[in-house]
């Protein structure tokens, strides 16, 4: 089970760096549960969220907030799926308020906002390498543990508790640098048309 990952630096893993019961229980239950429902919640989510990143972040949000739910309780599977697919559907609300809120902040009219073909402006392929640019500063920015929490949840589409314990650290500890890094990644662009 040797598994390596090119984003900062490579990282070897080997089955016998892991304890033998997290090997076991609980994490493969719901490694189980993670593979078998994801793809349906992502078709779920997709038709709720204006992309699939969006689709793909309420999902990952969505499975961290059930495993802090005390996963291991005795429920039916039942159980879990719809309490899954509430915390989706509700953090899917959520986003969509929080953005028709900054649209409404910001003064802008979406409906009378002219958009263009499917290929982009010259003005618009400047404005994203320059916000690329942004990106990459923010991200080198950012504490090695963090950077590299980031790149595994977002290149390597790596689970909060995979992540957890890859680098070692709690789920809780995840989280708070996820939070780090998309704050840091809002605050470099979020101010950019």
């Amino acid at each position: 089970m040797a598994e390596t990952y090119s984003s900062g630096g490579e990282l070897t893993l080997q089955e016998r760096d892991f304890p033998r019961d997290e090997r076991r229980y609980p994490q493969q239950d719901f490694d189980a549960f993670f593979q078998r429902h994801r793809p349906s919640l992502i078709a779920f989510l997709r038709r709720r969220t204006p992309t699939e990143a969006d689709a793909e972040e309420i999902a990952q949000e969505s499975y961290t907030r059930l495993l802090g739910s005390d996963y291991n309780a005795p429920r039916p599977p039942e159980v879990w799926r719809s309490l899954l697919y509430r915390i989706a559907g509700n953090l899917a609300v959520s986003q969509h308020r929080m953005r028709q809120s900054q649209h409404t902040q910001s003064g802008y009219n979406l409906e009378e906002m002219e958009f263009s073909g499917d290929s982009p402006s010259q003005e618009r392929m400047v404005s994203a390498q320059q916000e690329l640019v942004l990106v990459r500063m923010a991200l080198a920015a950012l504490s090695p543990k963090c950077r590299k929490v980031f790149m595994l949840s977002r290149a390597h589409h790596k689970t909060y508790p995979e992540i957890a314990q890859l680098c070692e650290i709690s789920v809780k500890m995840v989280e708070k640098y996820m939070s780090q890094a998309l704050g840091a990644l809002r605050r470099a662009v979020g101010d950019r048309a």
